[in-house]
């Protein structure tokens, strides 16, 4: 099928497990609303291209959501290497990225982190920033530059490959479609929610 098809032919079994969290939303007040959906759609863009490289196995949110219940433990913000390596060590994670965006009048500026695991270090720091309505462009060169604290460096033909992935080029459009997923995955987790309170 065409979700099979990766850049690197490396077997499942082999990959190495990376957690992607959602960005933190650090956009001014007055329209930090407007731009809440890519606290979520920041984290999906980055999974479909990093699933694309063939090189890890992304760790579903469900699976975060089990562990961070059974263990109590609060997610706020940004991580730090102590609870990073805790979670990884939970989800089976060797590496965690995180991230941050901001927007400002037509400007944005999105980070990331990642966590090395096994190092309980932060293996590396990167930051864009741009004109807003280039977001997908910010978020692919951000992409590149994250490969290379996973280790995953990309030749320039995979580059180009991945450069292809484009959900939409309009802001609004992607807003939109975030939010609707949004409000999608949070119905589904009030029924699952539901489902398990009639089971007790």
């Amino acid at each position: 099928s065409g979700s099979d098809k990766t850049l690197r032919n490396i077997p499942r079994e082999e990959r190495k497990g990376l957690l992607i969290l959602n960005f933190q939303n650090n956009t001014p007040k007055s329209r930090a609303a407007e731009f809440l959906p890519w606290e979520y759609g920041l984290a999906s863009m980055m999974i479909t291209d990093i699933e694309e490289i063939g090189m890890f196995n992304i760790i579903g949110k469900e699976r975060l959501k089990d562990v961070l219940q059974q263990q109590e433990f609060q997610l706020t913000g940004l991580v730090n290497p102590d609870s990073a390596a805790k979670i990884g060590n939970l989800t089976g994670a060797r590496y965690i990225l995180t991230g941050s965006f901001m927007e400002m009048s037509g400007t944005l500026r999105i980070e990331a982190q990642v966590f090395s695991v096994e190092k309980g270090t932060v293996a590396g720091t990167a930051a864009v920033s741009g004109k807003t309505d280039q977001f997908f462009d910010l978020q692919k060169s951000l992409l590149l530059k994250t490969t290379v604290f996973l280790d995953a460096l990309l030749n320039e033909e995979e580059q180009k490959k991945l450069a292809r992935n484009i959900e939409t080029r309009s802001v609004e459009a992607s807003l939109n479609n975030y939010r609707g997923e949004i409000a999608l995955n949070k119905a589904e987790d009030l029924k699952a929610r539901g489902k398990a309170d009639e089971a007790r």
